[in-house]
């Protein structure tokens, strides 16, 4: 068994550790809420954001017209018209000669999400029949603008205002794919995307002032993403639109190649408007590696695999940050899409003949390796981050001083391919002196090391770190 030295000097303050900004993503393949289970959860962990998609199989808009052109609404209860106001003139009978929005299907999913705490990422990718009435996923420009963006207020008042939950909205998903990538808006040409932005993003700001907004989320980094999101950004600033942020999806088991791709996004954008946050909105493991198998989802592997990337990713310094896809397995009733989507049977088959089972939990709530993970980074985070030796592409790890006096190293031993259990002869350089409780958690264990340990000037100890795991080990002031 290989045996390594890893050292970690307390003295050196590299600045406070920043964790949370990674974070979750939800949906786009079904219009149910999550299970309680699974906000419960996701609420203990207290993410800092949540990033949803706004899809249109939630009908939040569908106008009918009269033979006489006059538009006849739905009743006016739990509706709100056209112009964004809660108070809906009716008829007689109840009904509405103006448009009219439901909410009955987004209300419960936004609540939901709400209540896992954080802020909202809200992806637009609605395509209501009456601006769309073609299903072509080439159609990008609505049947009339005005109405679009009457449609786009409704919306934020409803969720930027009266249930004040989104703080960041996006415009579109995976536009360079289309119905690929599970949205309904194939826009190639970065030109376009910038007039689709510009109509959108116009009514959000007109609304709510202060909301991000920014977008696309393109398929896949490096060099396709940071030209597109680069002319996106660049003919913002040509015409005096604002760009809050914007982003891209990878899914790759390899953290040398999400630094990178993410490295050369950020250069590009650099060029146009330096600093502009972008965000890994779909971050997950290589999807078409291997076989989507129930039991590759309990493996440690996963979660390895994704912390190594995480810190790679932390320590390159290009993004803003991330969003684990999904927080739980997702499923798909191919007749919600259907009506306005032609590729129906292509999301059929990712998310229930495939499965793809990425989520922190199962479908039914039930916690995988990285929900165990996350948990581990999360005990790191605010904590002043320590200098720590010893660390390479197949072990890295990182240290924090918590503000008790916790001392705190979260370690992942991963690689694609050849990773081995390591036994880890840990140093400590310039730690407080005094008696400690020495706890060491791993992935999957139901039991991990505790004891009382004395901390002095040359204290060490030994610690095992199998392949394709996470180990947490952590000495807290003994009271």
């Amino acid at each position: 068994m290989m045996k390594r030295d890893l050292s970690a000097d307390w003295s050196q303050d590299l600045g406070a550790l920043d964790l949370r900004g990674n974070a979750f993503g939800i949906g786009g393949v079904h219009h149910n809420p999550p299970p309680e289970a699974v906000v419960a959860q996701t609420a203990a962990l207290k993410p800092r954001m949540v990033r949803i998609f706004l899809q249109e199989f939630f009908y939040i808009y569908d106008k009918k017209e009269n033979a006489d052109g006059t538009v006849l609404g739905a009743r006016a209860s739990g509706l709100w018209c056209a112009d964004g106001t809660s108070t809906l003139p009716v008829n007689a009978d109840g009904t509405s000669t103006l448009p009219v929005f439901d909410w009955s299907r987004l209300d419960p999913y936004m609540d939901a999400v709400h209540a896992m705490g954080g802020d909202i990422m809200a992806s637009i990718c609605i395509k209501p029949k009456a601006l769309y009435p073609v299903v072509d996923e080439y159609v990008w420009r609505p049947t009339d603008v005005a109405e679009w963006q009457g449609v786009v207020k409704a919306l934020v008042l409803r969720y930027g205002k009266e249930k004040p939950y989104v703080t960041h909205w996006a415009v579109a998903n995976e536009t360079n794919i289309g119905e690929w990538g599970g949205c309904p808006y194939h826009i190639a040409d970065p030109d376009d995307m910038f007039e689709y932005y510009r109509m959108t993003a116009e009514p959000i700001r007109e609304v709510l002032p202060g909301a991000k907004v920014g977008g696309p989320s393109y398929a896949g980094g490096g060099e396709g993403a940071a030209k597109y999101l680069a002319r996106v950004a660049e003919l913002c600033v040509q015409n005096g639109v604002a760009l809050d942020f914007t982003c891209y999806n990878a899914y790759c088991d390899t953290p040398e190649q999400h630094v990178a791709g993410a490295r050369v996004i950020r250069e590009a954008l650099d060029r146009h408007i330096p600093g502009l946050p972008l965000y890994m909105t779909e971050f997950n493991i290589g999807i078409c590696n291997e076989p989507s198998l129930e039991e590759k989802a309990h493996d440690p592997k996963r979660a390895a695999s994704l912390a190594a990337s995480i810190i790679a990713l932390h320590d390159g310094g290009a993004l803003a940050g991330t969003f684990q896809y999904h927080i739980y397995d997702q499923w798909c009733d191919p007749r919600e899409f259907a009506p306005w989507y032609a590729k129906a049977r292509y999301m059929a088959e990712h998310w229930n003949d495939i499965g793809h089972r990425l989520g922190l939990f199962d479908q039914f709530g039930a916690p995988r390796p990285q929900y165990q993970m996350y948990k581990m980074f999360y005990e790191l985070d605010a904590g002043r981050r320590a200098a720590l030796t010893g660390t390479d592409s197949f072990l890295r790890g990182l240290a924090s001083r918590g503000a008790d006096g916790t001392l705190s190293l979260l370690l992942t031993n991963f690689a694609e391919t050849g990773a081995s259990d390591m036994i880890l002869q840990i140093r400590f350089a310039n730690a407080p002196e005094g008696v400690y409780t020495l706890d060491v958690r791993r992935i999957g264990e139901t039991q991990g090391e505790h004891r009382v340990v004395y901390v002095h000037n040359d204290f060490h100890f030994d610690v095992f770190t199998p392949a394709n795991n996470v180990t947490l080990i952590q000495l807290r002031v003994k009271s």
